[in-house]
C-alpha cells in the first residue's frame, strides 16, 4: 500500500515516516527537503518587487514567488504518480491547487491539524478534499460538527525509555518560546522554587532585538538548543513544565514523552485531568501563580499507569487510527 506523506516540519516527520515504513507501507515523501530560498538580492526579484508594490499594489512579492516554487517542485514530485493514502498534517499550509491534484491522484485523503483551527482556520475550507478529518483539539470537534472531525492528540514515539530518578539534578524544566506571558510564568516559578529550595531551570528563545538575559535559573536567550541537549536536560529533570497557549486546549509534544518515559508533568492545561492516563501523583494543575502543593508533588514517587493506556498514545496505534488501518484502540479527547 503506497502512502504520500505530507509536512513541511522535517524534525517531528522523521518517526512518523519510520513507523510507516516498520508497518509495510510504501511511503513518498512529498517534502524530504524543502526548495532553495529565493535569492531576495538578486536583481530580477528587485525589479519584480518594485513593480508589485508601485504598480501592482500588493506587498507580498516575495511570499507569493516562494510558493510558485514549492508549488513547482510539487508538481515535479507528484508527476504520474498515485498514491492508496495522501496523509496530510497542517493541510492549510499548501495550496488550494495543490490539495485537489492529490485528490485526484489518491483513493483516500487524511488531514490532522496539530493546532487549534482557530489558530489556521484556512483547513475548514481544504475539509470537502478530505475523507478522514483529525484534530487535536477536542472544543474543534464541538465547535465545527458539520465537519463530522474526529479526535486524535499527540503522539509519543521513543522506545524502552524510561526516566531514572537516579539522575535528577534538577526539579523543574522548561523548554520554549520566550513569549511574554511565559516569560512571566518562568520568572513565578524561579521566586517559588528559591523561597522552596527547589532547582529550577527554563530556557527560552528570544527574537534578535530583545536583549538576551540570564539568572541562575532562567535563559533568555537568542539561539535555541539542539534535540540532544534537550533530552540531556530532560532527563536530568524531576518534572517537565509545559506553558498551554490560550488558542487550543490540545495536548503537547512533551506530555506524551513524559507519559511514556514515566516522568512528572506540571502544566496550566486544566483538560489533563479528564484522560484516562491522568493522576494527581504525576500531573500538577497550576496556573502559574498559586504553587500550592507543588513541593509536595514533587516529593511523591511517579505513580506506574496501565502500558496499555500508554501504548494506545504511542506512534504505531496512533497511525493506524489516523490512517483507519488494520486494528487498533480508538483515541478519543475530552
Amino acid at each position: 500500500m503506497k502512502v504520500l506523506y505530507v509536512n513541511k516540519n522535517l524534525n517531528l516527520s522523521k518517526p512518523i515516516v519510520d513507523q510507516l515504513i516498520k508497518m509495510g507501507f510504501e511511503v513518498d515523501v512529498l517534502i524530504e527537503s524543502l526548495p532553495p530560498a529565493l535569492d531576495q538580492s538578486s536583481l530580477i526579484h528587485k525589479i519584480g518587487n518594485i513593480f508589485s508594490r508601485l504598480i501592482l499594489k500588493e506587498k507580498n512579492y516575495f511570499i507569493k514567488k516562494e510558493k510558485q516554487i514549492f508549488e513547482k517542485y510539487a508538481e515535479k514530485r507528484l508527476k504520474n504518480k498515485t498514491y492508496d493514502i495522501a496523509f496530510f498534517i497542517r493541510a492549510d499550509m499548501y495550496s488550494e491547487n495543490l490539495i485537489k491534484r492529490i485528490r485526484k491522484q489518491s483513493k483516500k485523503m487524511v488531514s490532522y491539524q496539530w493546532d487549534g483551527i482557530d489558530m489556521y482556520p484556512r483547513i475548514l475550507d481544504y475539509y470537502k478534499y478530505f475523507d478522514r478529518k483529525l484534530v487535536f483539539d477536542g472544543n474543534d470537534i464541538r465547535k465545527y460538527p458539520q465537519y463530522n472531525l474526529l479526535p486524535l492528540p499527540i503522539y509519543h514515539y521513543t522506545e524502552n525509555t524510561f526516566h531514572d530518578p537516579a539522575k535528577e539534578e534538577i526539579d523543574l524544566f522548561y523548554i520554549g518560546v520566550g513569549l511574554d506571558e511565559r516569560i512571566k510564568w518562568a520568572y513565578n516559578i524561579e521566586n517559588y522554587s528559591e523561597e522552596n529550595d527547589l532547582k529550577f531551570k527554563a530556557i527560552l528563545t528570544i527574537p534578535e532585538f530583545r536583549e538576551e538575559k540570564k539568572t541562575d535559573s532562567i535563559s533568555l536567550q537568542h539561539k535555541g538548543i539542539s534535540l540532544e541537549e534537550n533530552e540531556k536536560y530532560t532527563e536530568k529533570s524531576k518534572a517537565v513544565v509545559d506553558f498551554k497557549m490560550n488558542t487550543h486546549n490540545g495536548v503537547a509534544f512533551r506530555f506524551f514523552e513524559c507519559l511514556n518515559q514515566e516522568q512528572k508533568f506540571v502544566s496550566n492545561n486544566h483538560n489533563l485531568k479528564d484522560y484516562d492516563f491522568y493522576h494527581p501523583d504525576n500531573i500538577f494543575i497550576t496556573n502559574f501563580e498559586d504553587f500550592t502543593g507543588l513541593k509536595e508533588f514533587l516529593q511523591k514517587p511517579y505513580h506506574k499507569i496501565d502500558r496499555k493506556i500508554v501504548e494506545k498514545y504511542g506512534i504505531k496505534n496512533w497511525l493506524k487510527y489516523a490512517l483507519d488501518y488494520g486494528d487498533y484502540e480508538p483515541i478519543n479527547l475530552p
